[in-house]
């Protein structure tokens, strides 16, 4: 059994040290003497094995193990920060701080509002929102770099533990101007068979909709793939194909008319599930609880 025994002050000398460029600088903004600060560079690298910082006449600059270290040691004081600070919140009935991250369709779709309204309503609580791929924000999650993950996907991953938030449709929706907004009602094969607009091959909404037509034993003419969702409805909207688009990314266009949703004869719309993830074993915060309780849910 190994004992880690590297100091938190090691961390945050190697950081600065970083970001300033220089041991003198770094020194003085941690108001530390030059060979306290050096010691404690030193300590580190003893302790890890490896030079992280080359001292030139120009400063310092990163070695490649400083490179691989560097973002473990942000994240490590991040960590240190973030918790400091929501003890201290917690224990004085103030706001602290909330890490978040949203998959990229409820970053753009329903988060926007919710944030302003919660912000209005917690003004103490510092925001912090980071944004991707359903997997990409579960990592963050992993890292401990947000608190919270909101993601379109489940992401599975031993040291995270989840929960589902809602459920919406994605129906099959066409513009108003497309040969199918006035017949309302399709067969399945009318509809592989008419062009579809899809998500790239890596999102969870090709797989949704590809799984979709598997099921019915037939398989969609793809007329594009698309990286991202406001991409996939716009083509639509402009009068170009069919998409399967999640509710939060058509509410207002369906109220207006300008998108049309399809019933598919005997083919229900597929649905996907919103989830919230945590660390295994983490109490939410009171503070994400009551940004969690003003999330809009599509109907």
């Amino acid at each position: 059994f190994y004992t880690l025994s590297v100091e938190l002050g090691q961390i945050e000398a190697f950081v600065e040290a970083q970001r300033r460029g220089s041991i003198t600088r770094a020194a003085a903004a941690l108001e530390l003497t030059q060979p306290t600060l050096t010691a404690r560079l030193r300590g580190l690298e003893q302790e890890l094995g490896a030079q992280l910082l080359v001292r030139g006449r120009r400063g310092v600059s990163l070695t490649a193990a400083g490179r691989r270290f560097l973002p473990r040691a942000q994240a490590a004081l991040e960590a240190v920060r973030r918790g400091v600070a929501e003890t201290k919140a917690a224990r004085e009935g103030r706001g602290g701080v909330l890490a978040l991250g949203l998959a990229t369709d409820l970053a753009l779709y329903i988060a926007p509002m919710a944030l302003a309204r919660f912000a209005r309503t917690h003004p103490d609580v510092e925001i912090s929102v980071r944004s991707g791929r359903s997997h990409a924000v579960a990592e963050a999650l992993r890292a401990d770099e947000i608190e919270i993950a909101l993601v379109s996907q489940l992401v599975v991953l031993p040291e995270l533990a989840s929960r589902p938030l809602f459920e919406e449709s994605v129906p099959a929706v066409v513009g108003r101007a497309h040969a199918f907004a006035a017949r309302g009602r399709v067969s399945i094969e009318d509809l592989a068979r008419s062009g579809l607009v899809m998500r790239d091959a890596s999102a969870y909404l090709h797989a949704i909709t590809v799984a979709y037509f598997a099921a019915a034993g037939t398989a969609p003419r793809i007329l594009m793939e698309l990286n991202n969702t406001e991409a996939c409805k716009r083509v639509v909207l402009a009068g170009l194909g069919a998409a399967f688009l999640p509710q939060m990314a058509i509410h207002d266009e369906l109220r207006r008319g300008d998108l049309v949703a399809l019933r598919v004869e005997g083919h229900p719309a597929p649905k996907r599930t919103i989830h919230v993830m945590t660390r295994a074993g983490a109490e939410v915060s009171p503070t994400a609880n009551a940004l969690l309780r003003v999330l809009p849910r599509p109907s």
